[in-house]
């Protein structure tokens, strides 16, 4: 494993599986997908993983997903001191990925997103709450008609001239938001990014439990559009 940083200082790189540490010890993990690694990461995944990987009719897809989730089992194996394969999930109150703990200690909260090639896994120390999302930029679609059913007017206003990226970079501060609070899709209407600069923006919402968080921007490869969000702890 590689350290290569996601964030925009230091470009995207090349790398398989690498780290850089985010705010409040959030640690993010970019994981390429397309690169070796499924034969090993089967023997790491639960027989209910394994049964939604074979589900899955495309082998692209198949295989991006072992990947992807046997690198977060990888990660989330040193902080828990067990074995990749004996990790342990379920879901919190609000309907979150959680982790099981394996002898009662607290366990770090962690949130897993995939696009094509990429994932990232972001891992927050025990007690806090963090969400992350990448989305590959695609076009061919009405950017600006989809933004309107989704986004708030003072987003949509500042579309036109973004192009789908960025329509797809809103879509991941919103994504990362609802999966931080656990407010689901049913959540994203009322949730409002408001850029602040390039590297960071901040996320407001009138219904959930975090009325407001911070965004951080991920650099994670050239087509790609990624958000980090941490709600105050």
């Amino acid at each position: 494993m590689t350290p290569v940083p996601p964030y925009p200082a230091g470009g995207a790189g090349t790398g398989g599986l690498g780290s850089s540490r985010g705010p409040g010890g959030v640690r993010v993990w970019r994981v390429r997908l397309d690169g070796a690694g499924a034969p090993r990461g089967w023997r790491l995944l639960s027989g209910a993983e394994r049964e939604r990987a074979l589900a899955l009719a495309d082998p692209a897809e198949r295989r991006r997903y072992v990947v992807a989730h046997a690198a977060l089992r990888t990660v989330l194996a040193g902080p828990c001191g067990v074995p990749p394969g004996r990790l342990g999930f379920g879901r919190d109150d609000s309907g979150r990925p959680c982790l099981l703990s394996p002898d009662g200690r607290p366990v770090p909260d962690f949130n897993l997103s995939h696009s094509d090639a990429w994932a990232l896994v972001a891992v927050a120390p025990p007690g806090a709450r963090v969400g992350v999302d990448v989305e590959r930029v695609r076009d061919g679609f009405d950017h600006l008609e989809m933004a309107r059913r989704f986004y708030q007017p003072e987003e949509v206003a500042r579309l036109p001239s973004a192009g789908p990226e960025g329509f797809f970079r809103l879509w991941t501060a919103k994504e990362a938001y609802i999966k931080a609070s656990g407010a689901g899709l049913a959540g994203m209407g009322d949730v409002l990014v408001r850029e602040g600069s390039a590297t960071h923006a901040t996320v407001l919402s009138r219904s959930a439990r975090f009325p407001e968080c911070r965004v951080r921007w991920l650099d994670v490869a050239p087509g790609y559009t990624a958000a980090l969000v941490t709600p105050p702890g």
